[in-house]
């Protein structure tokens, strides 16, 4: 992000007592993310997994400065009508003023959005948009990656039912260990740094 922004939303969210959360959404395929795995000699190891391609989970997490990590998990794609819901989510669990950095998606600026977020409390929510094409700038694109290459990597799911506890657990394990997330936003790229 350019400076003069980033110092502007930094700014606001300090003097308006915001809680800045980076968001975004992700699908989960059933198929594993494969790395090195181990066979007897000369043996070619075999992985079993489903064949059905649109096998997936459809998620939206966010993350604090402070460590905090909060989910939402659909077997739908994201619409504006879930946008909105995990909105709600955020606000019921976190209960302070928000200030969401996310990328330009078109479902995060749609009419039903903006009607929605009319209609809320004055100064509840500041939406952010990050510049197009940079997920870099994003805190929470580490999320995906500690999901999907290290805790998720190699596991084999025969369907998103077998897939669902197992994404439940590790951003559980995740949501534990706030020292993880507070470090995804030392990223030498990150847009909008709050811990120096």
């Amino acid at each position: 992000m350019e400076k003069r922004a980033t110092s502007r939303i930094k700014k606001k969210s300090e003097e308006e007592d915001f809680l800045v959360l980076y968001s975004d959404e992700a699908s989960i395929s059933v198929f594993p993310v494969l790395t090195r795995t181990y066979a007897p000699v000369g043996e070619t190891p075999t992985i079993t997994v489903s064949t059905e391609i649109n096998a997936r989970l459809y998620m939206a997490s966010a993350v604090s400065p402070d460590g905090d990590l909060l989910y939402m998990i659909r077997n739908q794609p994201f619409d504006s009508k879930a946008i909105i819901e995990y909105l709600k989510y955020l606000k019921a669990n976190l209960q302070r003023k928000l200030l969401i950095i996310w990328d330009g998606a078109s479902i995060h600026h749609s009419e039903e959005i903006k009607q929605w977020l009319a209609k809320q409390k004055e100064n509840d929510f500041f939406l952010v948009k990050q510049p197009y094409y940079s997920p870099e700038l994003n805190a929470d694109e580490q999320v995906w990656q500690q999901l999907k290459n290290c805790r998720l990597k190699n596991r084999c799911n025969q369907n998103v039912k077998e897939l669902q506890p197992r994404i439940e657990k590790a951003m559980d394990d995740m949501k534990k260990n706030k020292t993880l997330i507070q470090s995804f936003f030392k990223h030498p790229k990150l847009g909008y740094k709050l811990i120096s």
